[in-house]
């Protein structure tokens, strides 16, 4: 039956672009890269594969897994702790797809909620934090919503962290955010100065009418997010002044993430 094939096919063509940004019409922004190999200052963002232990780095290349393997160790050690013997629970798969699509969305984010085109010392003082709810989605990278979003001071994070838990308090005071400093120094000092690491915290509740059944209420995720300087310096933050939160909500809610363009952060034209 042709006709029932070709159908089939336009279905599935159909599918796959809606997947990817819902047909913005925007060449230049569809091609672009959501995120490039997680070695330092290698910006390959074809044939991505993620560490098979941690599933929170991504490389291009084995020989590049292999160099920046002493630089993601801790990090792996720490993330491959919460996978569990089953497989990893629906709610951090989520999380972690949906931190990965929207990885150039949370750099603007950073750039302009810090103000770092002005002031990059506010990276030594504290970070962005993201409420998030679960939706029904096609992208398993988009299957979250913002309730909320703000940038806090450090203190001001962990009084937030106190109140999910003692035990939520204790991970990110010893041992996530001391990690957290010590891989700042490093970029710091291998990229002489010019690159850094902001915070951001991810806080997925799991409620609201699209509740994920059987899973865990609360998911906690720490995305440390590379800034360069040049790129902050550069960023047109007039642009995003209003309301830089608002702007993370659509870019999220209408599931059209930034796009990593070299140079610059690309949002979609939208025909």
């Amino acid at each position: 039956m042709p006709g029932h094939g070709q159908k089939s096919a336009a279905k599935k063509s159909s599918m796959r672009r809606r997947e990817q940004t819902d047909g913005t019409g925007d060449k230049a922004y569809e091609e672009a890269p959501v995120r490039y190999c997680s070695r330092d200052q290698c910006f390959n963002h074809r044939n991505l594969k993620e560490c098979g232990r941690c599933r929170c780095a991504y490389y291009c290349s084995v020989e590049c897994q292999r160099s920046s393997w002493q630089k993601h160790k801790p990090e792996c050690d720490h993330n491959s702790q919460g996978i569990l013997p089953d497989g990893e629970p629906l709610i951090r798969r989520n999380l972690r797809n949906w931190s990965v699509r929207f990885d150039a969305s949370l750099l603007n984010a950073c750039i302009c909620g810090l103000r770092l085109k002005s002031e990059w010392e506010r990276l030594d003082e504290g970070g962005i934090v993201v409420f998030l709810e679960p939706r029904r989605h096609t992208n398993q990278g988009s299957r979250w919503r913002i309730l909320n979003v703000g940038a806090f001071l450090t203190p001001a994070i962990m009084n937030m962290l106190t109140l999910l838990g003692d035990d939520y308090l204790e991970q990110y005071r010893d041992h996530v955010f001391p990690h957290h400093e010590l891989e700042r120094k490093r970029l710091q000092k291998s990229s002489g100065g010019m690159a850094d690491y902001a915070k951001v915290i991810l806080i997925a509740r799991n409620g609201g009418p699209e509740a994920l059944e059987g899973e865990e209420e609360i998911e906690v995720r720490f995305k440390p997010v590379n800034v360069w300087r040049r790129l902050a310096a550069v960023h047109p933050l007039a642009q995003y002044d209003g309301d830089w939160c608002q702007d993370l909500k659509d870019q999220v809610n209408n599931d059209h993430p930034m796009k990593h363009g070299g140079s610059a952060l690309l949002v979609p034209t939208v025909q």
